[in-house]
């Protein structure tokens, strides 16, 4: 039995027709993937369905009723809750205030803090996390806030539940209760929306797919029906391979050496070198310490002790600003609060790092800021309305070129990424990867850091393993697979012999 009926559904932004004539049928108690490149539409159609827009034709029926759904409001007494890619939090309340803010327990006017924080703690226990229902949401990581944002969807008690990209911030144990909890929402007779561009997820917890593509409908397919190519050409109408293989091109001369970097409780005489031409993997499970040492090395973490040498010259290491004149590119892995400059436009975002280079007299050249995105525009194959459009209104993969292009602008000998394709579909990591490959031919030496492990074993040369901020694995090429970097990672390992290719 059809639980959601969506029919006809159109929505347009300025210059931007998001969906056109839309209908697809969920069933309830299923879980069902939305799927599609960044751009399709699918979270634009979720909004939707939460409340969150308003469409500009179409209909919604829920068990048969046509909803008229103006506000998350009117979405959450239709039964329908929402947990959006973007965090919805209030960092000074604490995670029972947050769990419960549209519905705060009172006792007469007063607040009863301690049925609120009862009720949060019995969630909490059959969401199997470590947290407290006093905890100040401000003081949680990324991925403990996630889990907050999903605790509150549950809290309402809806029928459906739209899960965004649940799992961007979380760890593999934290993956692994989420899918725990998703099948015990499904037990009990919930219907789960699921939208996510990690397709063994979609293959692991899903019972149906639908996909859209350029903002209309594709198909629905059951999933035990479709492979992963089957999937990928119904998403992007063509065949893409998922991961990029890399060309195995000569590589170079060192061209950036480490020796010794310590940082008391973050990582601790951390020695590697890059070669030129070099994809070099940085991998481990979250905490171990991989992002800190690359952040160190770009300024954002000062080191205790140790050197980090670039082209023969010791670098000072005084901040981000002295490491982009030192020849150092750096892509952050949290795009939207510490990568774009989501106000500002997408010629002033490529720019942001080289202004000086491009101005005479502290006026900005806008005719070399022009010159800068046409060739990037067309290196990259970046797609955006005009030089004026805002960077926020552009997909996730196309935001993820724009921060490589500044980060190259600056004419970086050393490029770090973190988490290079996260949040990015599988069309626009393909593009990724070949501009990665590209850059690698030309010289640049890379360095790579993911928690994708298919992702690091295709495109990099050899990878380093992380284990509470030491160095427990250097894989040559040939000894780089699942097994053996998860034995490193979790230091049942050491495999420190691998070559520099």
């Amino acid at each position: 039995m059809a639980i959601i009926e969506i029919r006809n559904i159109s929505k347009s932004f300025p210059g931007v027709k998001a969906l056109s004539d839309v209908s697809l049928s969920i069933e309830e108690g299923e879980v069902h993937a939305i799927v599609g490149e960044n751009g399709a539409g699918k979270s634009t159609l979720m909004k939707i369905l939460g409340g969150m827009y308003q469409a500009d034709s179409g209909e919604i029926f829920i068990r048969g009723e046509k909803q008229e759904i103006h506000s998350i409001q009117d979405a959450m007494k239709a039964g329908v809750s929402v947990i959006y890619q973007e965090l919805n939090l209030m960092p000074e309340l604490t995670v029972a205030e947050n769990i419960f803010a549209s519905g705060l327990p009172v006792h007469g006017v007063v607040l009863d803090i301690r049925t609120m924080n009862a009720r949060a703690q019995e969630l909490i226990d059959s969401m199997n996390l470590s947290l407290k229902p006093t905890d100040m949401v401000g003081m949680l990581s990324v991925s403990q806030q996630q889990m907050v944002e999903i605790a509150k969807a549950i809290s309402h008690e809806s029928d459906i539940i739209i899960m965004d990209e649940p799992t961007g911030a979380l760890n593999n144990q934290e993956v692994d209760v989420l899918y725990a909890l998703i099948r015990r929402l499904k037990e009990n007779g919930k219907t789960i929306l699921y939208i996510s561009h990690r397709l063994k997820e979609i293959f692991d917890l899903t019972d149906r797919v639908s996909i859209l593509r350029d903002g209309q409908y594709v198909a629905t397919k059951r999933t035990e029906e479709l492979t992963h190519n089957d999937l990928v050409k119904l998403m992007v109408g063509r065949e893409v391979d998922q991961y990029y293989k890399s060309s195995g091109h000569e590589l170079g001369e060192t061209v950036l050496e480490v020796k010794n970097l310590t940082r008391a409780g973050m990582f601790e005489d951390v020695s590697f070198s890059v070669r030129s031409g070099e994809l070099l993997g940085v991998a481990g499970l979250m905490g171990c310490g991989r992002e800190e040492i690359v952040k160190a090395i770009y300024g954002l973490i000062r080191p205790d002790g140790g050197t980090v040498t670039l082209g023969g010259r010791q670098l000072q290491m005084k901040g981000p600003l002295q490491a982009i004149r030192d020849g150092i590119g750096f892509v952050t892995e949290d795009r939207k609060s510490a990568g774009i400059f989501a106000l500002m436009t997408v010629r002033e975002n490529l720019t942001m790092n080289i202004l000086r280079s491009i101005s005479r007299f502290g006026l900005i050249s806008d005719a070399k800021e022009q010159e800068l995105l046409e060739n990037y525009k067309k290196r990259m194959n970046m797609k955006f309305s005009s030089p004026a459009q805002r960077i926020v209104n552009l997909s996730g993969g196309n935001q993820q070129k724009f921060l490589l292009a500044r980060a190259l602008a600056s004419d970086c000998k050393v490029l770090i990424m973190l988490e290079p394709t996260r949040g990015i579909d599988v069309g626009a990591k393909a593009e990724i990867y070949e501009l990665l490959e590209e850059l690698a031919k030309s010289g640049l030496a890379i360095i790579v850091v993911s928690s994708e492990l298919p992702e690091i074993i295709s495109i990099c040369h050899r990878t380093l393993v992380v284990f509470q901020g030491r160095i427990t694995g250097n894989l040559s090429k040939t000894e780089m697979d699942e097994v053996t970097i998860m034995e490193c990672a979790t230091g049942t390992s050491e495999r420190l012999d691998g070559d520099s290719i």
